[in-house]
């Protein structure tokens, strides 16, 4: 399956500020390092049972934001990668890190 006539019609759809949401995501990546900079240390479960679950919270968002810098670079942000249609604007405000659009995830949390 090819992605490109996805990718050209839902750029045509809804054009995105994609400098903004990269100024967001920056901002939203040196914050959560910040943070589990600060809880790492703290973090073992049997010690510190909030902060070791905020540091793997932190470090997942994290995972998510670079992935979501890289489909910057790549051109892809903003297009879910389950259906390949583009995301809601109201929603990348809320999280701009998603990767999946409302549908896709719903679908997603219901699992198998």
């Amino acid at each position: 399956m090819t992605i490109q006539p996805s990718l050209s019609r839902a750029r045509r759809v809804r054009p995105i500020d994609v400098d903004a949401f990269r100024r967001i995501l920056l901002n939203q990546l040196r914050e959560r390092e910040a943070l589990i900079g600060e809880l790492d240390p703290r973090a073992a479960p049997h010690l510190d049972v909030v902060a070791w679950s905020t540091t793997q919270s932190s470090k997942r968002v994290v995972a998510q934001i670079t992935r979501a810098l890289g489909r910057i670079a790549t051109g892809t942000f903003g297009i879910c990668t389950g259906c390949f249609e583009p995301i809601a604007k109201d929603r990348l405000a809320v999280v701009p890190h998603a990767e999946l659009c409302v549908t896709c995830q719903g679908l997603a949390e219901q699992g198998p």
